[in-house]
């Protein structure tokens, strides 16, 4: 656990990623025709079973025989828009944020689409031309709005992946009775000039689409591949960007009285033409405006099938704003509050190859000693409530050897996870401490139960690679030096061990701090297990979700009861200080700046008692943590924060304390937390940081937030984004 050197400022951003490490990138690149892809957690998810079947049908060709589909005759040039051009528009929100790392939507929600149009980005050394081609009929009279507010951040996010140009031009297409006519080529050439892109994107207004809602889209797709100058280059990346609510007529459609109204190129037509051209096409399906609702309702199929083939047979991506999940999901993202970035150089795994060597050299042949806590009661009737006495004692026990130096230990969220699925499969109790460690990865899981006749718990370990059980250790005998207790038990057990050895001489150097209790009165003891149990939980679910609230507003409280029975506990203030600052960010992400405010200065008040009331806290290394962040967030003294931090990074501290410190240092040195404009930023340091957080702590959260950010390629093993988001300077301004 992270108590109580765990690092909640530090992890308050990656809070929403916690949960769920980041997947392979080879991933299918199409959405399922008729299933969205939706929230893991919702109640109307669909399974796995369901949505492989979905990611593995064959695609819909319209141009099927038989299909002869009726076009629905709504007479386009008669209907009014109701669309306001303020309005939320979810073309505009995909357009900000689903080439930027910082902002994409949450893994969770987006599956497999959002990942794939990060990765479509990452071919960063290579031009790219991109037409942009778009419905310009009323029903799309937000979109076009969102297209023209929206299109420069788009481009300039791509630029970000790039070390050549990102060029563009602009298509808009219409129907046979449109005034301006079936198709105008707004931009003809493909160009970086902001100007002459700008002077193009106003001329995008909507119009009439008459004679029918089905509009000219292959004609547009046509249109766009065939004349524009597309660079006769295989080394030059092309994309066509589809935006539209309709689809193209279908083959078998004909009308006497608008012979025009037709469909005028095949799917496979298309298609072909693109990839002799090494053209992708990405399509966005819209939302519809107006009086049409009920045509864009029986023709999205048609639309979804449309644009499907399109992006199947060119390799491209299709987003479908029709789904809510996906439209909410995206336009959450782009509300989020605006996010810095700082350049960095690649990242490579021989920069952390190199790291882990050297630091490996230094600790002359030791290595880290990992455990996993149970909570104590038999293995049917485990639970994680904060407030149960069962897990209090594991806290207690996960608390004391986190704070040794050279210790691993599994997160709750871990451990509540791989029992499940040890329950699931029936592995029987004699079984399952010896499965935990194995798929934990731990050199021992402690464990243990309430002894009814002692009033009492006893706790033992149980080793990794046989299941033994170390000698058990009643808590009666060891109240406040369990930790201790087990690690030298564990030692006998085991006196050739040379990392046991190495554990429990430093465990003597820190041995007083080891038997000082949180609290000399049992119930703010209590509370104290209580509010850090919590706040670790809280921190590995989305941030905003139900879980996390509730979590918070249990560790907030458990936090202030105890600080309130026992003022000059400095622990007491500094868990408070690091709830307010997590239910801080979340009211910052959701816009409500007046009570993130509030919370603010909460934690900064907090955060100063915990620093006054420091020298009665026995661990030294928190001690140094309070220090580094009241220079940092309240005396707004950064070269002291950074002086404190770096103290936490030497090897000789606890591994969160390290973990903590380099996570810290890398946002410091990158100007983050409001030290853009001080002497500390140096991007050189800051990547430093970052390299030893991924090199030695490769599976902790931290990692997997900046393999993400920076988007890491497993086959070329570097970064591809190199730009690290600067995402606390908002918050951290937040005061009165």
């Amino acid at each position: 656990m992270r108590s109580p050197m765990f690092s909640v400022f530090g992890l308050a951003m990656i809070a929403c990623v916690a949960c769920s490490p980041p997947s392979s990138t080879s991933e299918p690149s199409v959405q399922p025709e008729t299933q969205p892809v939706l929230a893991l957690d919702d109640p109307a998810e669909i399974t796995n079973e369901q949505a492989s079947e979905d990611e593995q049908a064959s695609e819909v060709e319209l141009l099927a025989a038989g299909t002869g589909e009726e076009t629905p005759e709504v007479d386009r040039a008669t209907t009014t828009t109701n669309s306001v051009v303020g309005e939320d528009s979810p073309a505009a929100s995909a357009m900000s944020t689903i080439f930027s790392p910082a902002r994409a939507p949450k893994r969770k929600t987006m599956g497999l689409l959002q990942r794939s149009f990060l990765d479509m980005a990452d071919q960063g050394d290579q031009e790219l031309e991109i037409a942009i081609v778009v419905d310009g009929t009323d029903s799309m009279a937000t979109e076009l709005a969102g297209v023209r507010r929206s299109i420069h951040q788009m481009l300039a996010d791509l630029q970000r992946y790039r070390n050549n140009e990102v060029r563009v031009a602009l298509v808009v297409y219409r129907d046979a009775g449109s005034p301006s006519g079936e198709v105008s080529i707004l931009l003809d050439k493909f160009t970086t000039d902001e100007d002459a892109i700008e002077n193009a994107v106003q001329k995008l207004q909507p119009e009439s689409g008459a004679p029918f809602f089905h509009e000219l889209t292959d004609e547009g797709v046509h249109r766009s591949i065939k004349d524009l100058p597309w660079t006769d280059d295989n080394q030059v990346t092309k994309w066509i960007i589809l935006f539209g609510d309709a689809p193209p007529y279908s083959p078998s459609y004909a009308d006497d009285a608008n012979p025009k109204a037709r469909r005028r190129y095949a799917d496979s037509i298309l298609v072909s033409m693109a990839k002799r051209k090494n053209i992708r096409i990405n399509c966005v399906l819209c939302t519809s405006g107006g009086n049409v609702s009920e045509s864009y309702k029986q023709s999205i199929d048609q639309t979804r099938a449309f644009m499907n083939a399109m992006a199947a047979g060119t390799d491209g991506l299709m987003l479908d704003l029709s789904y809510e999940a996906i439209r909410t999901a995206i336009i959450d993202a782009a509300n989020q509050p605006e996010v810095g970035l700082a350049k960095m150089e690649p990242i490579t795994a021989l920069d952390m190859a190199s790291v882990r060597r050297d630091q490996k050299d230094t600790t002359s042949n030791t290595r880290t000693v990992s455990l996993a806590v149970v909570p104590h009661m038999p293995l049917a009737q485990i639970t994680f409530a904060a407030n149960h006495p069962a897990v209090r004692v594991s806290t207690a026990i996960r608390t004391k050897l986190a704070s040794i130096p050279g210790v691993r230990v599994a997160s709750p969220r871990d451990i509540k996870e791989q029992l499940r699925r040890l329950r699931a499969e029936g592995i029987s109790p004699d079984q399952a401490m010896r499965g935990l460690a194995g798929r934990l990865g731990v050199d021992f899981v402690v464990w243990g139960q309430l002894v009814p006749e002692e009033a009492t718990y006893q706790t033992a370990a149980y080793r990794r690679d046989d299941g033994k059980q170390i000698l058990p250790i009643s808590l009666a005998d060891h109240p406040h030096d369990t930790a201790f207790a087990l690690v030298q038990a564990s030692a006998k057990s085991r006196p050739d061990d040379q990392a046991l050895a190495y554990l429990i001489k430093n465990m003597e150097s820190i041995q007083s701090a080891l038997k000082t209790p949180l609290s000399a009165s049992t119930s703010t003891n209590d509370n104290l297990l209580t509010a850090m149990e919590a706040l670790e939980q809280a921190l590995a679910f989305e941030s905003g979700s139900a879980e996390s609230v509730d979590l918070l507003e249990t560790a907030d409280q458990s936090s202030k009861d105890a600080r309130t029975a026992e003022p000059s506990n400095g622990i007491a203030h500094w868990l408070n200080a690091n709830v307010a600052y997590n239910q801080a960010s979340r009211l910052y992400e959701i816009g409500n700046n007046e009570a993130a405010k509030q919370k603010m200065n909460e934690m900064r008040a907090s955060l100063s008692e915990a620093l006054k009331h420091r020298q009665a806290i026995a661990s030294k290394s928190l001690v140094t943590e309070i220090e580094a962040d009241y220079y940092l967030l309240v005396a707004r003294d950064a070269a002291k924060a950074v002086e404190r931090y770096t103290a936490m990074t030497a090897l000789d501290q606890p591994r969160q304390s390290q973990l903590r410190g380099h996570w810290m240092l890398s946002g410091i040195r990158a100007g983050d937390w409001g030290t853009a404009e001080q002497s500390v930023v140096d991007p050189a340091e800051s990547r430093r940081h970052l390299i030893e957080i991924m090199a030695n702590w490769p599976a902790s959260p931290e990692t997997q937030l900046l393999k993400q950010w920076m988007r890491w390629d497993e086959t070329t093993e570097q970064t591809q984004f190199n730009y690290l988001p600067t995402v606390n300077l908002g918050l951290t301004g937040t005061a009165s």
